[in-house]
């Protein structure tokens, strides 16, 4: 006689992992801090998939090349999830997509406005890293003089789709510590 195994139907699934998003004008310190609290929380983080294809295309994107980058990030986003332990930390979204797409084209598809609109459900937190720290002109980013107008049109952008957001400041250990009482 076989015997099946006994599970207990009453031991709840583990909560599915939260995601949480940072965003910020370019060099805030998105990267470096999913780093650090991919670290911190021993789980995984997903890379900016724009700044990939950036690097591949040498910097010769084009309109469609928008849409691609988010719904390719999405992609990651989801796979890592599976690796992920209680968060995922998540560089960028398709809101600054978005953003780039006005910036270059003046215009932007649809669909990626509305992955865009997606990111109020899709994320527990957005977290915007403040440009307080040295700009790193690295040969793909814009001008320094840029990065304010960058960081208050994706603050506008958030209010805008009434995203509620918290924004850290100060070095990686603090941004770190202002993580952490967000996430309790």
């Amino acid at each position: 006689m076989d015997v099946m195994p006994v599970t207990n139907l009453s031991d709840p699934a583990p909560p599915a992992p939260v995601r949480v998003v940072l965003l910020g004008a370019e060099s805030t310190g998105k990267t470096t801090l999913c780093r650090a609290l991919a670290a911190a929380y021993s789980t995984v983080w997903v890379p900016e998939y724009g700044r990939q294809l950036t690097e591949e295309k040498m910097g010769a994107l084009t309109f469609a090349d928008h849409l691609h980058i988010a719904q390719q990030h999405l992609q990651i986003e989801d796979e890592e999830l599976a690796q992920a332990r209680r968060f995922l930390f998540v560089d960028t979204n398709a809101i600054t997509t978005s953003l780039y797409s006005y910036y270059y084209y003046q215009r932007c598809d649809p669909a990626l406005l509305q992955l865009a609109r997606d990111c109020r459900t899709r994320y527990a937190h957005t977290v915007v890293c403040q440009p307080s720290i040295p700009f790193e002109a690295d040969g793909w980013r814009g001008p320094e003089a840029l990065r304010n107008v960058q960081q208050g049109t994706t603050l506008m952008q958030l209010d805008l789709l009434g995203i509620p957001y918290t924004c850290v400041d100060g070095s990686v250990a603090e941004r770190v510590r202002q993580v952490r009482t967000l996430l309790g």
